[in-house]
């Protein structure tokens, strides 16, 4: 896309004219026309990306990190070092049609492992500017746009190389809005009840984009910060607002088949080389495994749906080579069920080794194994509890016992013996912070158990107080 901001001018902010905007906004969005983008010559504004005010990084000769890179090329600051990519992202194929190429990502870390081949990261539509968080529902469409077009499509053309091209006419995934990316490299999807903006990188995006991207994204999600404006006398607020990654795809292509292949991965299941723990991963044989016809094959490990899926596919044959011997394994992290940190945007090898166990073995065999594995934690979401449900749980599993023993043991006494010695809350059960605080503002005590839910109103989300520590409260006041 041709440069529209001049040298000189300073770029649009979405803290501009109030009243220009709403003006604009109440006006239909103007369909923005995809163009090639000139990138040979540095622009003076790149050495002010990312300052204080501008939310943008000034330095991108040494990264702000430390997992085991000391140094990054100089000269990836200069579009003339990253464009082209003279074919280091491109894979001659051998079909009947003749030579094909095949774009495939590259690696970005020092180990050369995995490469990014999807992802999807996102933060809060207030990262346009704090009166974008609460919009007019009749307005929301041009207001967000208006916002979309003049603000994201900038830093996105700074990071990746490429921006916004044409609008969809309708949204996705349960965002009203989308904006296709120049050249169907990804999307930007807006307007979600979660007031979120959500980008999709794809595979394409991701071979294509400016060297170091994966850098220059992972400073400008970090990159938010609070500062005192002394002209205004109130703080202010820069870079991206809850940042966060949906989505992430890592991919190690063996382009000559030696180390990887899709029987080996079959044989690395029956050693237990995709067992995490727990039950064992679902495994799907996609393609003609009884008698191959030089088609590709697929091996597939866990559910689509799951936050973590892997596959393994003979990337040549399905590109029309029958002969060729290129197999990609690939990983899939979502945050379904698991948070992924922004650190393997700079480091995808670690967290490709980390994914299962046979992945450390082919570490060996490339005499990689100095590379530590990294794991994307896993979020548990524990169920809660209420009080009547834990009643009847314990009736359940224990109410013969407690009969029994109440035969030939005194209440109080039995209640000692089977009680717990700490008197803690148990993490499942719902207990009413709300109702301990206000019967210490009312200075009434309840000291008789609850029967019902009614008398013990939920407070879910607050700390949990046991009966000691409200005791405590209520004789201090």
């Amino acid at each position: 896309m041709s440069n529209k901001y001049p040298q000189g001018k300073s770029y649009p902010k979405s803290q501009g004219n109030t009243e220009t905007r709403s003006e604009t906004a109440l006006k239909k969005p103007v369909q923005k026309i995809t163009q090639t983008r000139k990138n040979t010559v540095e622009s003076p504004k790149s050495a002010q990306f990312f300052s204080a005010e501008s939310s943008r990084l000034t330095d991108f000769s040494t990264p702000i990190y430390n997992m085991g890179v000391t140094t990054l090329d100089p000269r990836l600051q200069y579009d003339e070092f990253t464009f082209p990519r003279r074919l280091d992202n491109c894979k001659m194929v051998l079909t009947e049609k003749g030579n094909v190429p095949v774009l495939h990502s590259v690696p970005c870390d020092e180990y050369g492992i995995a490469s990014h081949d999807w992802i999807t990261f996102g933060f809060c539509q207030s990262t346009l500017g704090q009166e974008y968080y609460s919009l007019d529902p009749m307005t929301a469409d041009s207001e967000l746009t208006y916002g979309i077009e003049t603000f994201l499509d900038h830093h996105l053309h700074e990071i990746f190389g490429f921006g916004l091209g044409e609008k969809r006419q309708n949204g996705m995934h349960n965002y009203k809005f989308a904006y296709e990316l120049q050249d169907k490299m990804g999307m930007v999807l807006y307007g979600h009840s979660s007031r979120r903006i959500s980008i999709q990188i794809n595979g394409t995006g991701c071979a294509l984009a400016r060297k170091g991207w994966q850098v220059r994204l992972y400073q400008y999600l970090t990159s938010y910060q609070k500062f005192y404006d002394p002209q205004t006398g109130f703080l202010k607020e820069t870079g991206p607002r809850e940042p966060k990654l949906t989505r992430v795809d890592l991919a190690y292509d063996d382009f000559e088949g030696q180390y990887i292949t899709v029987d080996q991965a079959d044989e690395w299941d029956d050693v237990g080389g995709f067992w995490c723990g727990g039950r064992q991963p679902k495994i799907e044989k996609i393609g003609p495994w009884k008698r191959p016809n030089g088609k590709g094959r697929t091996f597939a490990v866990g559910d689509r749906s799951s936050g973590k899926y892997a596959r393994f596919y003979e990337r040549g044959k399905k590109e029309g080579s029958p002969l060729s011997p290129w197999v990609r394994a690939e990983v899939e992290f979502k945050s379904k069920d698991r948070y992924i940190p922004l650190d393997i945007l700079l480091s995808p090898s670690q967290y490709f080794l980390g994914a299962y166990p046979c992945f450390e073995w082919l570490a060996k065999q490339l005499e990689k194994d100095f590379c530590t594995p990294e794991k994307t934690k896993v979020v548990k979401k524990q169920s809660e509890i209420s009080w009547d449900k834990a009643i009847d749980v314990l009736k359940v599993q224990f109410g013969k016992y407690i009969r029994q023993f109440a035969k030939v043991l005194e209440p109080q006494v039995l209640i000692n013996i089977i009680s717990s010695d700490k008197d803690e809350v148990p993490k499942r059960l719902k207990f009413s912070h709300a109702a301990v605080m206000q019967s210490i503002r009312l200075n009434q005590h309840f000291e008789t158990k609850p029967t019902s839910l009614e008398e013990m109103p939920l407070f879910v989300g607050k700390p949990l107080v046991n009966m000691s520590a409200y005791k405590e409260f209520v004789h201090a006041i």
